[in-house]
């Protein structure tokens, strides 16, 4: 048997990960291998996309751009929405390439917002336009934190849940990863050199791209192919409902977590050091929430975890008005991170449901006689359709909490939890729901 694994072999001849004797005998440390450098990319690709939220604090400092208060909001939120866009097109346009050229092209292609950043934050009076656009390029970070997961598919389908959480969870490192480097240059520096929080990731870039290149491997065309949407998506309630929860939950994990350090800074008037240790405290917490979400769901349920963290959400926003409103700003502090928390424990347990609920519907496909095939493949497509919205919704959720100074604001979030939360019981907890019960996936 030829070896599919060499290092810089264009394409794997073979590929069966559901061999046991293959798995045994190489696969599990090549799949090991490419999931744990596609994960790298991922992480460098999130750091890049959250490297904005944490330099809009240190703006106007010095000679650098002073783009104004609401500036900062448009400059926190412009990655996430070109992330938002860019996203679908990547997946179109990198579809059919093998995992390590696409992991070497979307982690080479974040050079360009990096090195646009350093130079940009040099120059003086610099017009708000011009970092809006160089923002802007910061939404590759996202295409390539996306382009992470890809590498589950060199592991068998039993084990390919657990890769993605991993992918997943190294991505979702890269934002702390990028407040601990504003820290750093908070305390060392005062915030007067914080042009290196941009320029750290120039070796970083360059260190994921080259052992991308040089270590991973492709999968054979069949495999590595992007799969495609299938029509009618959008007028499938499911596709619809089940976007509402990822917003509520992804993109509150990821906008909240964002934007908590500007809320702190620009809302309260703290300071940099403490609006970032802040923000990186909630981040770390609800990162390890996320998988730990995506396992209660496995025991628990889907529907019922994300049922329970988002009526915690809700909770957590009516403790957030009420201390908006008294101005006790440590309260606010817990009560956003408890926010942050319960968004990322939702997230886990929302990527849970997404797919069972629509394995169950293609289960129930194939009973009354549609063809397996394309029945899992319209499960798969609607699937990542629900995925795709967490990038705009992201933005959506750091938009929201970047004024979430005044009270109705507060209680609009607070009753978007509720509806949030009252749609998931009605759909998917309460007995007898037609989206579950074929397998009993409640």
């Amino acid at each position: 048997m030829t070896n599919p694994a060499a290092p810089l072999r264009p394409k794997a001849e073979r590929w069966d990960a559901e061999d046991p004797g293959f798995w045994e005998r190489g696969g599990r440390h090549v799949a090991r291998r490419n999931l744990l450098l596609a994960a790298l990319g991922g992480h460098v690709g999130t750091s890049v996309r959250s490297m904005w939220a944490v330099l809009v604090l240190f703006l106007p400092a010095g000679d650098g751009p002073a783009p104004g208060p609401g500036g900062t909001s448009l400059l926190l939120v412009t990655p996430l929405v070109a992330g938002a866009v860019l996203r679908p097109v990547a997946e179109r346009a990198l579809g059919r390439l093998g995992g390590r050229d696409r992991t070497v092209v979307t982690t080479a292609a974040l050079a360009l917002p990096v090195l646009a950043a350093v130079y940009v934050l040099q120059q003086p009076g610099a017009p708000l336009w011009l970092l809006v656009a160089v923002a802007a390029t910061a939404g590759a970070g996202d295409v390539a934190a996306a382009a992470s997961t890809g590498a589950a598919a060199f592991f068998p389908r039993r084990a390919q849940d657990r890769a993605v959480a991993v992918a997943t969870a190294g991505a979702g490192l890269g934002a702390a990863v990028v407040q601990t480097a504003g820290v750093v240059a908070a305390v060392t520096a005062g915030g007067t050199s914080f042009v290196w929080i941009a320029a750290v990731h120039v070796p970083l870039v360059a260190l994921a791209a080259g052992g991308a290149a040089l270590r991973m491997d492709n999968l054979p065309a069949a495999r590595g192919a992007a799969v495609r949407g299938p029509r009618g998506a959008s007028r499938d309630p499911h596709v619809w409902g089940l976007s509402l929860l990822s917003l509520a939950t992804a993109g509150s994990f990821t906008g909240y977590g964002l934007a908590f350090g500007l809320v702190l800074r620009g809302g309260f008037g703290s300071s940099v050091p403490t609006a970032l240790v802040c923000a990186l405290l909630a981040t770390l917490l609800g990162t390890a929430a996320r998988p730990c979400g995506g396992l209660l769901a496995g025991r628990w349920g889907g529907a019922r975890v994300t049922l329970v963290s988002l009526v915690g959400m809700a909770a957590g926003m009516a403790v957030l008005a009420a201390a908006a409103a008294r101005g006790a700003v440590g309260v606010c502090a817990a009560a956003f991170t408890a926010v942050v928390v319960l968004a990322g424990l939702g997230a886990g347990a929302v990527g849970v449901l997404v797919p069972a609920v629509f394995a169950a519907r293609a289960g129930a496909s194939i009973l009354a006689g549609r063809d397996a095939a394309t029945a899992f493949a319209t499960a798969r497509g609607r699937s990542a359709g629900v995925a795709r919205v967490a990038g705009l919704s992201g933005a959506a959720a750091a938009l929201g909490a970047a004024v979430t100074g005044p009270l109705p604001a507060l209680c609009g979030l607070l009753a978007f939890y509720g509806a949030c939360a009252f749609a998931t019981w009605a759909a998917y907890v309460r007995g007898g729901s037609r989206a579950l019960t074929p397998y009993g996936l409640r």
